[in-house]
């Protein structure tokens, strides 16, 4: 289990050292696949001692990002083809956890750093995304078993200050480990 993982532009990692187990490798397992044009994926996966966090990174405020934007095609999750991916993430996902035997709780955190982003749209953007996973669904089964405990949707500075998530600190890929 790698201690940290990194973000695929390398600026920002998760310090994963207090996890039970963390993971990275469903991008390049459905790769190898050949499905990843069929099967999307979540960047990071987390095991606490009770829980799965399952997490989508995102950061469209670096660099990296904004040269490619302007007024017209900055990120904006709310566009239907953006948000439609961050809810097959979370369901294409499902199918690695149950190959690894991953029973815990999962909980889907997407954490989002974007031009336009606020504590009330990562709150709009996290309600829209709940009517879209399985809550509902697990309701109406009415057998107890579930498919998602939670969602949330956070910019670092809000998982790094979370109780949970931030015993996973993200941080700048220079001062990892420190």
């Amino acid at each position: 289990m790698p201690d940290f993982l990194i973000e695929e532009k390398k600026n920002y990692g998760m310090d994963c050292r207090n996890a039970i187990w963390a993971s990275d490798e469903i991008h390049k397992i459905y790769h190898e696949c050949k499905l990843p044009n069929i099967l999307c994926d979540a960047d990071f996966i987390i095991e606490t001692v009770d829980s799965i966090l399952l997490v989508e990174y995102k950061n469209a405020n670096i660099p990296e990002a904004r040269e490619h934007e302007n007024a017209d095609n900055e990120y904006n999750p709310f566009q239907q083809d953006k948000f439609n991916k961050i809810v097959s993430k979370y369901y294409d996902s499902l199918h690695y956890l149950r190959l690894l035997g991953k029973a815990k709780p999962i909980h889907y955190i997407f954490v989002l750093e974007y031009p336009k982003g606020d504590s009330v749209s990562r709150k709009m953007l996290r309600n829209r995304l709940k009517k879209f996973l399985p809550f509902k669904l697990q309701e109406l089964a009415g057998t107890g078993i579930k498919l998602i405990e939670s969602v949330n949707v956070v910019n670092i500075n809000e998982w790094n200050d979370d109780t949970t998530y931030g015993q996973y600190p993200i941080k700048p890929v220079s001062k990892l480990g420190t």
